[in-house]
């Protein structure tokens, strides 16, 4: 079967630049400190795979790296809002 996909570099560098940003949001979600910048890397990443998606599906192009780069933004943000909660609950609890 021959593959219908054509060679284009449409949308490949901004997705690239949504699979960076989650894999270093996805660290920084468990440092207390970098939450906030972990959940703005993840919202960005998410932005990013979207863009990517999009250029990549207009250019009928693979879809594979902006896909990586959607999951990765939206395990990266979910995963930030969960630490968040956890340290603040901590600190109540060390309050009280």
């Amino acid at each position: 079967m021959k593959d219908n996909l054509r060679r284009s570099n449409s949308g490949e560098g901004i997705s690239i630049a949504a699979v960076v940003l989650g894999i270093i949001s996805c660290i920084a979600s468990f440092i207390p400190c970098f939450d906030v910048f972990a959940l703005i890397g993840g919202i960005l990443a998410i932005i990013f795979g979207i863009i990517g998606l999009s250029h990549a599906k207009r250019a009928n192009t693979a879809t594979t790296l902006p896909q990586i780069g959607l999951i990765l933004g939206i395990v990266a943000t979910l995963l930030s809002i969960m630490m968040m909660l956890i340290f603040l609950d901590i600190l109540k609890s060390l309050v009280r």
